[in-house]
């Protein structure tokens, strides 16, 4: 699969815009980052790992409880902080973190929208 990722980019930005957000990872379904705000390498390359263990987990859990393929996983901290993993179909899932301060409504909001874009555009 070929993929533009200046496009996926683009598609991407509105959530960065959202208070609250302190970066994403946009990573194979394998756990290969593909794209990403995060400066730091090694937390990028982490993000992207946790993200295909944790999207297995939840997938797994989801069927099993006959509920189907997993869309949303999410993952908060006792201090209110977190990550949501959006799977992004064939391109694979998004992780997104988000501090204490994040307004959950807006970036799930804005989540959907994007998801809903990348979906149309057939970013691949």
């Amino acid at each position: 699969m070929s993929l533009n990722l200046e496009a996926l980019r683009r598609l991407i930005e509105p959530v960065t815009k959202v208070a609250g957000f302190e970066g994403f990872v946009v990573a194979t379904s394998d756990g290969l980052p593909l794209l990403s705000s995060l400066s730091d390498k090694d937390l990028e390359e982490k993000v992207a790992a946790l993200t295909a263990v944790l999207s297995e987990v939840g997938n797994r859990a989801s069927t099993e409880l006959g509920k189907g393929e997993a869309d949303w996983i999410a993952v908060y901290a006792p201090d209110g902080s977190g990550i949501i993993y959006v799977k992004l179909g064939e391109v694979g899932y998004m992780a997104v973190l988000f501090s204490r301060d994040t307004r959950l409504g807006v970036l799930l909001y804005t989540l959907k929208e994007i998801k809903k874009k990348i979906l149309e555009a057939r970013i691949s």
